[in-house]
């Protein structure tokens, strides 16, 4: 599950394939990334590991990393 979001957060979002990326790296807060790519990761989410996640529970605070989306993806 981890190397397929960084896989799909790098391929997606991220202008350079070079950049570091890792389960701990800040994708909003540091700006990587910006809060419409919430509605990407979610679609990604749901078809890819078959888990529909709220839309409430999907923030820039809650999807800030690979390890918070993990933890999100695994209580549905």
């Amino acid at each position: 599950m981890q190397d397929k979001l960084i896989d799909f957060i790098r391929d997606e979002f991220l202008d350079d394939p070079d950049t570091e990326l890792d389960i701990d790296t800040k994708l909003i807060s540091s700006g990587m990334i910006d809060s419409f790519s919430l509605v990407s990761l979610q679609r990604f989410i749901e078809q890819e590991f078959g888990k529909k996640i709220p839309a409430p529970r999907i923030t820039a605070q809650s999807f800030d990393t690979v390890r918070q989306m993990i933890q999100i993806i695994e209580q549905f």
